[in-house]
C-alpha cells in the first residue's frame, strides 16, 4: 500500500474543536460494519450520536446517504467524482470540517491529489478564491497522511479505521 493511513479519525479535531473535552473518551464504535465501509473508514461524530439516539433513524439516513448515494453500486459517476461534487458544496458553503472528511474519501476512492485540486479549483468559481485557499491546505494535509504525491493514488484497500 502507498503511504500511510491516519491512526485517528478525523473526526477527533472536530470533536475537540466543537464539542469540548468531554468527547475525548473514546468507546467501541457501535457504527454497522457496512456503513463503515460504505464511508470509507472515514466518519463523523454525528454518525454514532445518531446511531445511539435513534438507530431506525440511523438506518434510513444510511440508506438514503452511503447505500443509495455514494455508496451506489449501479452508479453512472464513479465514487471520486461523487466527492468532488460534495467537496465543492461543502466548501463554498464554509463546512471545513466536512470538506475535510470527502477530500480525504476522494483520495481514498482513487482520486490524484492533483485531480482533487482540480476539481476545488472549479468550486471557486462560484465559491470564490477563499474556496481554493482552505481546499488547497485540505489537499496538502491529507496528501502528507496518506503519503502521497501529487500525481499518485491511494492503492490500499483498507480504510483508515481498519489500519
Amino acid at each position: 500500500m502507498k503511504g500511510k493511513a491516519m491512526t485517528a479519525d478525523i473526526g477527533d479535531d472536530f470533536s475537540r474543536e466543537i464539542l469540548g473535552s468531554a468527547s475525548l473518551e473514546r468507546k467501541p464504535s457501535v457504527l454497522p460494519e457496512e456503513f463503515k465501509r460504505e464511508t470509507l473508514g472515514v466518519v463523523h461524530p454525528g454518525h454514532e450520536a445518531v446511531m445511539s439516539l435513534d438507530p431506525e433513524y440511523f438506518q434510513a439516513l444510511k440508506n438514503y446517504y452511503s447505500t443509495w448515494t455514494i455508496s451506489r453500486k449501479d452508479a453512472a459517476i464513479p465514487r471520486s467524482v461523487m466527492e468532488f461534487i460534495i467537496v465543492g458544496v461543502l466548501l463554498t458553503q464554509g463546512k471545513m470540517h466536512g470538506a475535510r472528511v470527502h477530500v480525504r474519501r476522494a483520495l481514498l476512492a482513487g482520486a490524484t491529489p492533483r485531480e482533487v485540486f482540480q476539481a476545488i479549483t472549479v468550486a471557486a468559481i462560484p465559491g470564490g478564491v477563499p474556496v481554493v485557499w482552505h481546499g488547497a491546505a485540505m489537499v496538502r494535509a491529507e496528501m502528507d497522511a496518506l503519503g502521497l504525491g501529487i500525481d499518485e493514488r491511494h492503492s490500499g484497500t483498507e480504510s483508515p479505521a481498519e489500519s
